[in-house]
């Protein structure tokens, strides 16, 4: 049982690195947890550790996106207007962020500076991410794992 705790605290670093830096890919990081896995109990238990990792790291996109706005002149116009757009129907926002933390289009690596840029509220930002996320990751994991297992 201590060596699950090891793994997820493994993948939870690894996956809160591939927020960051777009070099490490967190659907791989995902993927070689299927093998380790020995149930799906587990492999269930480590999509969410993958899924609360990326969100940390998105967490830390959201401020530096908050405070990047502070200091240029010319993409505070930009978020300027999207704010005024968002304002009218703030859902929208929230929106682009589920569809962005689930499918992957937008890149969430920019929706979540974006949501820190615009003021999107941090916890529904977390939220919908989080949700978006374990939809997103638990496809990845399971979707290969039935497959291999012959549903």
């Amino acid at each position: 049982m201590l060596d699950i705790w090891w793994l997820a605290a493994g993948y939870y670093a690894l996956a809160a690195c591939s927020a960051v830096l777009p070099w490490v890919n967190g659907e791989l990081v995902m993927l070689s947890a299927i093998p380790l896995a020995g149930s799906p109990v587990e492999l269930g238990a480590l999509v969410a550790v993958v899924a609360a990792g990326q969100m940390t790291g998105k967490a830390a996109m959201y401020w530096v996106g908050r405070r990047t706005t502070r200091s240029r002149f010319r993409l505070e116009q930009v978020v300027d207007r999207w704010r005024e757009r968002l304002s009218r129907c703030p859902a929208s926002g929230l929106g682009v962020t589920f569809v962005s933390a689930s499918v992957g289009i937008p890149p969430f690596y920019v929706v979540a500076m974006a949501a820190g840029a615009l003021n999107v509220a941090f916890g529904r930002f977390v939220a919908v991410g989080m949700l978006g996320r374990l939809i997103h990751f638990g496809a990845v994991a399971f979707i290969p794992h039935l497959a291999w297992r012959g549903l």
